[in-house]
């Protein structure tokens, strides 16, 4: 891990790079320097389920990682980084545990600039788990807090009780709100949209007559939103003891709504205290949440607590490749091995413990797995034999095709009374790329010849007959035409 003392944070989503110190915030790079980023809230899975509060950390992140391939639906073909979040119930002896789980490919292309620039990514972090910098550094007070964060293609609020993570929930992106109000004849781009709600907001005197419609749209999907807050609000309620909301923190991309206190005063929660993400030291107010990104950052690096980092791109140190990293290698293991055999027995027993527990709770996910790969199995087992089965007996056709084309060659080196006969009939069955599996001579004039062909090409036979009447044989007719397995068979008469 590099230097502690300084976060380099890089944007995914916007061209904006900030270093932190722990008291100034800047905009320069150092090799020196931790370098952190940020999921966006669309490509995280979440998932909660309850457990006892006497599970330990290491059953807990095993059957973690089970309830979000059972449970939640993690693709078993796809690679995820999980990790979870563990909140104390009222009245309950269990926890909820929120899980959180990225597909690893997905975030590598959603984080390509980053790495282009950084080569490595140390920290990455969960954006409504970022408030909680504002706790820790005494920005503010802890309390029932309500943060609500819209940009262009990424919306969600988060809840915080008492300075401590609660829950989150999506909300319309702005880009999404630009296709809502363009379906209901509104036209407006993103744009213009954010124009409008940083100029005239939900102030209904700002707009012109013109732009009612815009307006009374724009009015609804922010009460449908903070319909959206209260249900939560109510949820979190009967969950955690969550009484009221104290403090609404809203943005939206990065600058203030207009008329949105008097909006959601109006709307009926007269008592919240409304304000903005402006809320760390500093003259240059701009990008107040990347910099709320990059303290959160800072203050986990500076704490090692890495529980809640879903980097996969950390840059690893070649320490063991140094003569002096050698050296003292090898020096702490002779004095490990020194004392190592008194202590043995005891660690090998506790490390057996807690691999059976870990083996038990793997051995029950794989049974409830076993019956349906057993499924998968058979039924491969099942078109396996139906392939083997239609190959035999394509192989046998073949034989027969070869057999009949080699007695029909050696008729053909025949000087009898009806080899032309013969040949001429084999030159019309070349000519249409045909096969026989039967050949019978009558005498010297009359003969009968089974032909198969190919579905695609049952209008060949057809064409052979017509040939053979164009070419002077009399008596063509065919009695037989049957269809199997995608080929036609078909018995022709001929005399001449």
């Amino acid at each position: 891990m590099a230097n502690a003392g300084i976060v380099g944070y890089i944007d995914p989503f916007c061209d904006v790079v900030i270093s932190y110190d722990g008291k100034f915030f800047g905009n320069n790079l150092s090799k020196k320097s931790i370098i952190g980023s940020r999921v966006s809230y669309s490509d995280v899975l979440l998932h909660s389920f309850k457990v006892p509060s006497t599970m330990g950390d290491d059953e807990l992140k095993t059957h973690t990682e089970i309830k979000m391939y059972d449970d939640a639906g993690l693709d078993l073909q796809k690679q995820y980084k999980i990790t979870y979040s563990k909140k104390e119930l009222e009245f309950e002896e269990n926890v909820l545990v929120e899980a959180f789980a990225i597909e690893i490919d997905k975030i590598t292309e959603s984080l390509g600039r980053v790495l282009k620039q950084a080569g490595h990514i140390d920290f990455l972090a969960l954006p409504f788990l970022t408030f909680s910098t504002l706790y820790k550094n005494k920005i503010i007070e802890p309390k029932n807090d309500l943060f609500v964060y819209i940009n262009d293609d990424e919306a969600f609020l988060s809840i915080y009780k008492d300075g401590k993570y609660l829950s989150t929930k999506s909300l319309a992106s702005l880009n999404e709100t630009v296709r809502k109000l363009n379906s209901v004849g509104v036209d407006v781009s993103l744009a213009e949209l954010k124009e409008n709600l940083s100029t005239k907001g939900l102030d209904a005197s700002k707009y012109e007559r013109g732009d009612v419609a815009l307006f009374t749209e724009i009015e609804s999907m922010f009460a449908t939103m903070l319909t959206k807050i209260n249900d939560v609000v109510v949820y979190n309620r009967s969950v955690f003891g969550f009484e009221k909301i104290d403090r609404l923190f809203f943005n939206i991309q990065n600058t203030r709504l207009r008329g949105v206190r008097e909006f959601i005063h109006n709307f009926g929660f007269s008592d919240v205290e409304v304000l903005d993400f402006n809320l760390l030291k500093g003259e240059d107010k701009s990008k107040p949440f990347e910099k709320i990104v990059a303290s959160y950052i800072y203050d986990k690096t500076e704490s090692n607590d890495f529980l809640h980092n879903l980097t996969i791109f950390q840059k690893e140190p070649p320490f063991y490749k140094k003569e002096s990293g050698k050296v003292i290698i090898t020096a702490l293991l002779i004095v490990l091995l020194s004392f190592a055999y008194t202590g043995l027995v005891w660690y090998e027993n506790s490390e057996l413990k807690n691999q059976q527990a870990l083996l038990q709770v793997q051995y029950d996910a794989m049974k409830k797995s076993e019956a349906r790969y057993k499924a998968k199995i058979s039924a491969v087992n099942k078109e396996l034999q139906s392939v083997l089965d239609k190959k035999n007996t394509l192989d046998k056709k073949r034989q027969n095709i070869v057999e009949s084309v080699t007695r029909l060659e050696n008729l053909v080196s025949l000087k009898s009374g009806y080899s032309s006969f013969i040949l001429s009939v084999n030159k019309l069955l070349k000519k249409h790329n045909l096969s026989t599996i039967g050949l019978s001579v009558i005498g010297k004039n009359s003969m009968s010849i089974e032909i198969v062909a190919e579905y695609k090409r049952r209008d060949s036979i057809s064409e052979f007959m017509e040939d053979l009447i164009a070419a002077g044989f009399i008596g063509i007719n065919t009695d037989e035409i049957k269809y199997d397995k995608d080929i036609y068979i078909s018995k022709v008469e001929i005399k001449r």
